[in-house]
């Protein structure tokens, strides 16, 4: 039996609904509950056994709503793209959203789990020879998995329910193939190779569109030259002949060309809001995704301001995108194009409109450079008044409580009144690059027309001429003039693609060219080695603790506020960076584990637990996503909450909102937070301090229960500063702020201090 279906037999804890062949090697011990291990099977019976087993398990971890047909199809293409994978992966790759699915998601939920999909359109009768499997979409019927049978090789159909059947006759429709993308364009490693940054790379995900984007350019500029030679014949053949047969023909070609142009220009809009949608999607994702994926300590130093910012530059990539200091930079080729019909028509005059041009350069030059020095300077300021922002709103208490008001509004005011200044100077740069341009523009207008007028008096023109060249000048300076007007949009681009660009060279919690130490279970054992922690002012919270922890001992931590009970927790899950020494869980070095991995296996209560917006069952799968609903009401009912939660109108599926967890007693909320603890079954549980009001209550006496049941089967490190609970521990941690903590029995360290 594979080793897929195993895992999946040890998760379901039930016997297969199809039972092995009868020459099958007995089963190997049951691999951990959550991982599965896509392997070439070997049997189509088999196949559809695990398919079934995998069905089941998602559809019991997510409710009635996910047993859906393109859930056993999403299901059965992880199993055939021969990809180790973890399950609990899979259902995170699913929608949120407690709905049937249909076939976009079963795409959307290959390509969360990093497949590169390939769609493909025709005959399903032309698959046969693709590349299998592949999911296939009738344009009627329900969609299908086309996949080569194990056995013979010949293709086979798995459709919503039930066995796989042979191929029959497949209608048109479209097909949609999967493969792993180990090396994508955007990986940092395959960015050195070729020298592009993050932003570049990211662009060149798009050259079908910059193509067409560059086709529409050079067609709307053919198309924009033609007018002004309309005029000079009609000028020519109706004007000066005084004959008015030829009109129609030239006002029809004039309209021909204005719809042609029209129709180009329409496109390019289009084209440009497809990818100002895309980038922004991308950047916007992906930036979020990187933020929550850098170090915790890293993240935690930079300011919530900054982090926004982040995000916030989405929003200036999207503007530029489709405002007109691109739209100027795809209009240079019609520019060109007028100065070189210009040289044509009227040799030298040609030269007034590029002696223009170069003056429009020097002033976007030269205006950029103080633009980009008022740009960072009015930066600064808005984020400085932003981060006051935020503290006023964080501290407004202690602020009231101290008298501080009136001081600090006027540091409000004083910081509002440097962002004005900075912002009132990056406005005047602004408005005197417009006046320059504005200035060159007319200016380069009166000498086309003068040097067209004494082209005419020179013979070398006609009056119609004159008037095409006067058109083909302003065409020429018009992209120019556009582009000295954007030089505001041209900074604000250029920070956030360098925001951008560093953001994504960061290397994330989990570096993916590093190879990690494979911790396959946890024993529960944490060993400080000469510990010390500074905070971010360099001063030394504490130094040189050294303690061994082994298996199923239960230790609790005490010290004065400050002292840093709540940052020795963070430290054991990786959420913090030591300063000296070292910790090892089960005698490995933190540093070569992935910690990610490793926080998947700690239970951890917090000092201040949260709930997110969704149903219950959600916010209790996040400690187990693929816990069973048995699993989730033993856990409930060990803490105290599944007459509570039972009596709601929508039970474990009700949905709460921010308003609903905002009136949430802190009696539940960290009720709710020991059942996530609970339900994980842990081999290592940390508690961080409760308050006191609660620990006289009924959470109390759960915490009581859960440290006495532990027994050598969990290792447990609490917080607090009660007797009565310290007394729950076999050895004592008391932390003293800058010195080396005091590692002694409950006892010993009580009679201390009598």
């Amino acid at each position: 039996m594979s080793a897929l279906a195993v895992g999946v037999e040890a998760v379901a804890g039930r016997p297969p609904a199809i039972a092995p062949p009868a020459a099958a090697p007995p089963p190997p011990s049951p691999a951990p509950d959550d991982v599965a291990s896509a392997t070439p099977l070997s049997d189509l019976q088999r196949f559809e056994l695990a398919l079934d087993r995998l069905v089941a398990m998602l559809g019991a971890s997510r409710g009635e709503a996910r047993r859906s047909g393109p859930l056993r199809l999403l299901c059965a293409m992880c199993l055939l793209t021969e990809t180790d994978f973890h399950v609990r992966h899979l259902a995170a790759a699913l929608p949120a959203e407690a709905r049937a699915l249909d076939a976009g998601d079963v795409v959307t939920a290959m390509a969360n789990l990093g497949f590169h999909a390939t769609r493909a359109r025709g005959r399903g009768a032309h698959l046969r020879a693709a590349r299998l499997p592949v999911l296939f979409i009738p344009r009627r019927g329900a969609p299908m998995v086309l996949f080569a049978c194990p056995d013979t090789g010949a293709p086979r159909i798995l459709g919503d329910e039930g066995p796989s059947v042979p191929v029959g006759r497949l209608a048109r429709g479209e097909s949609w193939s999967f493969a792993r993308n180990e090396e994508h364009q955007l990986d940092k490693v395959q960015r050195t190779h070729t020298g592009d940054t993050w932003f570049r790379a990211m662009l060149a995900l798009f050259p079908r569109a910059g193509i067409a984007l560059l086709m529409c350019s050079f067609a709307a500029a053919g198309a924009a030259i033609l007018l002004p030679l309309f005029t000079i014949q009609t000028y020519a053949q109706v004007i000066s002949l005084g004959s008015a047969e030829p009109l129609p023909a030239f006002v029809v070609g004039m309209l021909l060309v204005v719809g042609v142009e029209a129709i180009l220009l329409t496109r390019r809009k289009r084209i440009l809001a497809f990818l100002a949608n895309r980038i922004e999607y991308l950047i916007g994702t992906l930036s979020f995704e990187r933020i929550l994926k850098i170090r915790a300590s890293i993240a935690e130093r930079a300011a919530v301001t900054d982090q926004a910012a982040r995000l916030r530059t989405v929003e200036n990539v999207r503007d530029f995108v489709t405002g007109p200091g691109f739209v100027s930079i795809l209009e240079a080729p019609t520019a060109l194009a007028s100065v070189a019909v210009m040289g044509l028509l009227a040799g030298w005059v040609a030269v007034v409109p590029v002696l223009a041009i170069a003056a429009h350069l020097v002033v976007f030059i030269q205006m950029r450079r103080r633009a980009r020095v008022m740009t960072s300077i009015a930066a600064d300021e808005s984020t400085e008044m932003q981060r006051i922002t935020i503290e006023t709103f964080e501290k407004r208490d202690a602020i009231r409580e101290a008298g501080l008001q009136h001081l600090w509004s006027e540091r409000m005011v004083d910081s509002v009144r440097r962002q004005q200044r900075a912002q009132v100077r990056l406005r005047m740069t602004g408005t005197a690059a417009e006046a320059l341009s504005t200035f060159v523009l007319m200016t380069g207008g009166i000498m086309v027309l003068v040097a067209g007028a004494h082209a005419v008096w020179a013979g070398a023109i006609g009056p119609g001429g004159l008037l095409a060249i006067t058109i083909l000048g302003l065409r020429a300076l018009t992209p120019f003039h556009t582009l000295c007007l954007s030089i505001g949009r041209f900074e604000q681009l250029r920070n956030s693609v360098q925001q951008i660009n560093q953001l994504m060279d960061m290397v994330p919690e989990r570096d993916p060219d590093r190879d990690y130490v494979e911790l396959k279970s946890l024993r529960g054992a944490v060993s400080f080695l000469n510990a010390g922690f500074r905070a971010s002012d360099t001063r030394p919270v504490f130094v040189g603790l050294d303690i061994e922890i082994e298996p199923g001992d239960i230790v609790a931590i005490t010290g004065a506020n400050g002292s840093g009970k709540s940052t020795v927790l963070k430290l054991v899950m990786g959420l913090g960076d030591l300063s000296i020494g070292a910790i090892r869980i089960d005698g490995i070095d933190m540093r070569q584990l992935a910690l990610d991995e490793l926080r998947r296996r700690i239970a951890y209560v917090p000092q201040q637990p949260r709930l997110f917006p969704g149903t219950l069952r959600e916010n209790l799968q996040f400690a187990r996503p693929m816990a069973t609903a048995e699993k989730m009401k033993r856990a409930l009912r060990q803490t105290g909450l599944l007459e509570a939660i039972a009596q709601l109108p929508g039970g474990l599926d009700q949905a709460i909102g921010p308003e609903d967890i905002a009136g949430l007693t802190p009696e539940f909320v960290f009720k709710f937070a020991l059942a996530q603890a609970v339900l994980t079954e842990p081999s290592l549980l940390l508690i961080d301090e409760i308050p006191n009001a609660l620990l006289d209550g009924a959470v109390g006496r759960i915490l009581k229960r859960l440290i006495g049941e532990s027994g050598k089967r969990t290792t447990v490190i609490f917080v607090s500063h009660r007797t009565d609970y310290l007394a729950l521990a076999e050895r004592v941690v008391a932390l003293r702020y800058g010195k080396v903590p005091v590692v002694s029995t409950p006892a010993t360290l009580l009679a201390r201090f009598e």
